[in-house]
């Protein structure tokens, strides 16, 4: 094998790693579509001949590649649920077509971000400020007047009144479709694709992570309102949630903004961190080598058999390219999936590699980001940009002819410390906050009767669920926050609980200024965290261990989405995966001598 370039491989060129596909021209785009639209109406109408509603789940028919001992056979399957189920003029085209529709409706809203008005006359002294995502996280950060925040969050808050029809359409025509299929709910309809087994293993796994977690939230609350206390100059106990005069709680308005004065006071230096973390020498020195393809000897080339696209600005005219933490974190996360893909090993394409169940495709992502969390790995994979060029160096000294001394060559060891620590604020009210979401996705996705369905009050149950899980009483419970996005209408609709099982997995948390966004672009490029906590003890003592990653590439990663996820785990684990993992990284749960977790009493539990 010969490398053109063995010890500093020329940059990839930033493209598509394959040529885009050919764009229709004008005449060929009505043809094509009404091809397509005839073989669908062509499977359906089979299908429907031999299939009556009824038997026609996934639980009662046929299922390819049974020896696979897959649970619905993948998304490739013969069947794809609902719409292959039913004649042309008995499926109910109407209301598929029609919960589409509604959802298009409702992310238009959601994505109007409703700014409010422009055209509000001037008035000095004051400052407009719209609606929008952007201006909302920085009045809550940074504006001091407790009054001015309390307006903009409530006018947050009470965005998007015309969504909620919308919103409640879309629960019962799906609850409607997933009952004509025979599941019990959407929920169930949902779940069945999932590694959970059932919508009562999912509802379990949430009382119990929620239990666990409420002790470390309140804890931390009290941390949050002593630091109001001191703000304001109170005398007396801060205590979150007490009777009393609102100056002593943290109200959902104080929250972000006494967040922030507490990460002042960690005194991370994250411009440090942006400067110590060049990409290459620190993908080369720290992963071992990155072989962008090769020349054979007949001249040939072999391209790479997994790409990692990563969004990293480029090298300046005075600098390499640099990272911030965050994104060596999304760098990891990257190389987990094409490792994923490297190692496994499977016959049929549509099981390979991350092709698994979603609750459990971010698994060994998650793996790899757990060594961005690791000080002693943080100071071997940090590396100064002035040591990777002779020039960057020399321009440093130009700007700085003051005499001063050169930057450490690599991480130093206290900053690494700290970057580390700093994770750890307000860590568990994080989770609390998603638990929200997992908790009232399952609950309104789960209804036990149709006329259960339509009763039930979305609006009351998520707000009475934000105040007692987030731990942030709020004086107006009629805020809709319930639709402020597409989690539950697109992408974790029932399956919000995906999310906290990855998260369960996982010792990160966003970057401080998003850590309650509810964008689900943040939550996604945080990349949504697997079961990395159960995998973690095997990794605990040395995170390099070659036996302990051969067993963790054999047992899980070779096997892609070939057999069933939940028994894979099992094996893996000697028991069945659970909440306790989470827990026992956030010292909450300690192990006894038999094995058993126990709950840690914390000061704000006792």
């Amino acid at each position: 094998m010969q490398d053109s370039t063995p010890e500093s491989p020329a940059p990839m060129l930033r493209q598509p790693p394959q040529p885009l596909a050919r764009v229709l021209a004008a005449d060929e785009i009505i043809p094509t579509v009404q091809r397509v639209l005839a073989i669908q109406h062509a499977a359906r109408e089979h299908a429907a001949a031999i299939i009556t509603p009824l038997r026609g789940n996934l639980r009662q028919h046929h299922r390819p590649l049974p020896a696979r001992r897959r649970r619905d056979a993948g998304r490739d399957g013969v069947l794809q649920r609902a719409p292959l189920l039913w004649p042309g003029q008995g499926y109910p085209r109407g209301r598929g077509g029609r919960n589409e529709a509604l959802v298009c409706v409702y992310g238009g809203e959601v994505a109007d971000e409703g700014g409010g008005r422009d055209d509000v006359p001037e008035e000095r002294g004051k400052r407009f400020v719209t609606l929008e995502r952007a201006d909302y996280d920085a009045v809550l950060r940074y504006v001091r007047d407790p009054e001015t925040r309390r307006r903009v969050y409530v006018a947050f808050d009470n965005r998007f009144p015309d969504n909620m029809p919308l919103f409640k359409e879309m629960l019962i025509l799906r609850d409607e479709n997933a009952r004509m299929l025979g599941y019990g709910s959407h929920a169930e309809f949902r779940v069945e694709r999932r590694v959970g087994p059932s919508t009562g293993w999912v509802e379990g796994f949430l009382r119990r992570l929620s239990k666990g977690l409420e002790p470390r939230g309140r804890e931390e609350m009290v941390r949050v309102a002593e630091r109001k206390r001191v703000d304001l100059g109170i005398r007396g106990d801060a205590v979150s949630g007490e009777k009393g005069s609102e100056e002593r709680k943290i109200l959902p308005w104080d929250f972000e903004y006494y967040t922030r004065l507490l990460e002042e006071e960690a005194d991370v230096d994250q411009e440090m961190n942006f400067r110590i973390f060049p990409p290459d020498p620190h993908v080369n020195g720290h992963v071992g080598f990155v072989l962008r393809g090769y020349l054979k000897e007949d001249g040939s080339r072999v391209y790479p058999a997994t790409v990692l696209m990563c969004a990293f600005q480029p090298p300046t005219a005075v600098s390499c390219a640099l990272l911030k933490h965050r994104e060596v974190m999304t760098l990891f996360h990257e190389l987990g999936h094409g490792l994923h893909d490297l190692v496994s090993r499977t016959k049929h394409t549509r099981f390979h590699g991350t092709r698994v169940a979603p609750d459990f495709g971010e698994a060994p992502s998650t793996m790899l980001e757990k060594w961005c969390w690791m000080p002693d790995e943080l100071v071997k994979m940090g590396w100064h940009y002035t040591r990777v060029d002779p020039a960057y160096m020399a321009k440093w000294k130009e700007d700085h002819a003051d005499g001063e001394e050169p930057p450490p060559e690599t991480l130093p060891k206290e900053l690494a410390d700290n970057l580390v620590e700093s994770r750890e604020l307000n860590r568990g009210l994080w989770f609390l906050r998603l638990l929200v979401f997992a908790t009232f996705g399952m609950r309104v996705n789960n209804q036990q009767s149709p006329e259960a369905l339509r009763e039930l009050g979305e609006v009351k149950l998520y707000n009475d669920l934000q105040d007692s899980m987030t731990l942030k009483p709020n004086p107006d419970k009629t805020g809709y926050g319930l639709v402020h996005s597409t989690h539950l209408t697109e992408l974790y609709d029932a399956g919000y609980y995906d999310y906290m099982r990855k998260l369960r997995a996982s010792t990160n948390k966003p970057s401080s200024a998003i850590i309650f966004s509810e964008s689900s672009a943040d939550f996604l490029n945080q990349s949504a965290q697997a079961f990395t906590a159960s995998f973690e003890s095997f990794f605990a003592k040395d995170p390099r261990n070659p036996e302990a990653w051969d067993r963790y590439r054999r047992g899980i990663l070779e096997y892609g989405g070939s057999r069933d996820e939940m028994e894979m785990m099992k094996e893996f684990l000697g028991r069945e995966p659970g909440p306790d993992a989470l827990l026992r990284s956030l010292g909450l749960l300690e192990s006894d001598k038999s094995g058993v977790d126990n709950v840690v009493p914390t000061a704000a539990s006792i």
